[in-house]
C-alpha cells in the first residue's frame, strides 16, 4: 500500500520469516552512513569514558573538585582540510546546542578558511578519561563597524556543565580581537529542538539588543570591557 500510494518511498521486500528481516534491510542499504569519521569509529570508547566521568561526578563532594579532577584540556584549531569531513558532519547534524542551526556545505567551510575577515574554530576536549573528540564548531565573520558576528556556535551536549561554554567564548574573543573587532554579536534563531540555548548569550554576559516575535534574539558583547572567564580547562592550540 505504501509503495502504491507513495512511489517516492523505498519499501524493502521482506520474507514471512522474521529471521530474514535483518538481511533484507542490510542488503537494501537503507541505513548506511554516507561517511564514517574517526570520531564515529571511536564512539564506543567515548561512551565508556562518559560512564567513568559520570561515576566521578557522582562521587565528588562539590562541583569545583569535580571539574579540577577531570584534568580537562581544550585543543583548538582553525578549520583545515584534515578535519573538513567532521566539521561539515557536525554542522549539519547538530540541533540541540546550536544557536542558529545554520547548515554549511564543504564549499562553505572552505570559503571560511579562505576569507581573511572570517574564522572557523574546531574544538576538541580531552580529560583524564580520554578524548571526547571534536565537541564544538565556531564560525565568526567580521562585519561593518568592526562587529564580529557569530554565524555558527554549536556544541556537543555531552560536555555541558564542564565550563566549555565560557572557555569557548574566551577563544572567540581572542580570534575576534585579532581581526580588529570591537564587539561580538550573537544570534539565537529558535527551532523546535534548540530551546536549551535560548539564554546562552545572556548567561555569558551579552546584552540583548533586540528580539523577534518568534522568540529569537540578537545580543552584543563589548570586547573593550570583556574579562576572560577563569575555568579549570587548560587551553592549547593544536
Amino acid at each position: 500500500l505504501v509503495r502504491q500510494e507513495l512511489p517516492v518511498v523505498a519499501v524493502p521486500e521482506v520474507a514471512d520469516d522474521p529471521t530474514y528481516y535483518p538481511v533484507a534491510i542490510a542488503d537494501a542499504g537503507y541505513f548506511e552512513g554516507l561517511s564514517v569519521t574517526d570520531e564515529d569509529r571511536e564512539r564506543t570508547a567515548q561512551y565508556q569514558g562518559n560512564k567513568a566521568r559520570d561515576a566521578l561526578k557522582a562521587s565528588a563532594t562539590d562541583l569545583e573538585g569535580y571539574l579540577r579532577a577531570m584534568e580537562m584540556q581544550l585543543v583548538w584549531k582553525r578549520f583545515d582540510r584534515v578535519g573538513l569531513q567532521r566539521i561539515v558532519q557536525l554542522i549539519n547534524k547538530s540541533n540541540q546546542f546550536n544557536l542558529t542551526t545554520r547548515r554549511h556545505t564543504e564549499e562553505d567551510v572552505i570559503a571560511v578558511m579562505a576569507d581573511p575577515d572570517a574564522f572557523g574554530l574546531q574544538l576538541r576536549l580531552l580529560d583524564r578519561f580520554g578524548d571526547n573528540g571534536v565537541i564544538a564548531i565556531i564560525v565568526g565573520r567580521l562585519q561593518e563597524q568592526k562587529d564580529l558576528y557569530i554565524d555558527t556556535w554549536l556544541m556537543s551536549c555531552r560536555v555541558l556543565g564542564r565550563q566549555v561554554e565560557p572557555t569557548t567564548l574566551n577563544l572567540i574573543a581572542q580570534a575576534a580581537a585579532r581581526l580588529g573587532a570591537r564587539r561580538l554579536i550573537g544570534e539565537y534563531v529558535p527551532t523546535k529542538k534548540n530551546g536549551m540555548v535560548k539564554d546562552h548569550y545572556v548567561r555569558l554576559g551579552f546584552v540583548t539588543m533586540n528580539t523577534t516575535e518568534g522568540g529569537g534574539s540578537r545580543s552584543v558583547l563589548d570586547l573593550a570591557t570583556f574579562t576572560p572567564a577563569k575555568t579549570f580547562i587548560h587551553v592549547v592550540e593544536g
